[in-house]
């Protein structure tokens, strides 16, 4: 994870808008695929706000607190935020000094499935790609697809 990285991923934005046009599964594949090597943002709140080095290298303190903000669907489940890119975030919450992570697919499913104080289970129900814009949620039984199929891909 790094803080405040710029991040692009034409190659996903371009599968959300193939699958969302026709949900076929060479689109299913496809979209699996980028969301899997993709970097998103992911807003974050970290108190006390880093601070640049003397090289001017921004990095989380050890001992800060790193909050993640959450979406709540209507059933009530929520889902943690992940964008493509700047201009999808600011559809959010367009104001300077937004806090960000580049995250992987992995840094999500060690999210979703770590444990937490007392093994209690992390409430979320998975992660929103582009939540204000293509809006695709990965719950965690779909990530477990997903990772699935990696795996059998590979062994072919």
């Amino acid at each position: 994870m790094q803080f405040n990285k710029p991040v692009s991923n034409p190659m996903l934005v371009g599968s959300i808008e193939l699958l969302k046009a026709e949900d076929t599964p060479g689109h299913r594949k496809m979209f699996e695929e980028e969301a899997m090597k993709a970097v998103y943002l992911a807003p974050v709140t970290v108190k006390p706000a880093p601070e640049p080095d003397a090289n001017g290298m921004v990095r989380i303190n050890p001992g800060s607190q790193v909050q993640f903000p959450m979406l709540s669907a209507p059933d009530g489940k929520r889902f943690f935020m992940a964008f493509t890119d700047w201009s999808e975030l600011k559809k959010w919450r367009d104001e300077d000094g937004q806090q960000t992570l580049a995250m992987s697919f992995d840094d999500y499913m060690d999210m979703l499935f770590k444990k937490e104080a007392g093994g209690k289970e992390n409430p979320a129900a998975g992660f929103v790609i582009n939540p204000f814009g293509g809006n695709i949620a990965i719950t965690r039984e779909m990530a477990m697809i997903f990772i699935s199929n990696k795996m059998a891909r590979m062994k072919k």
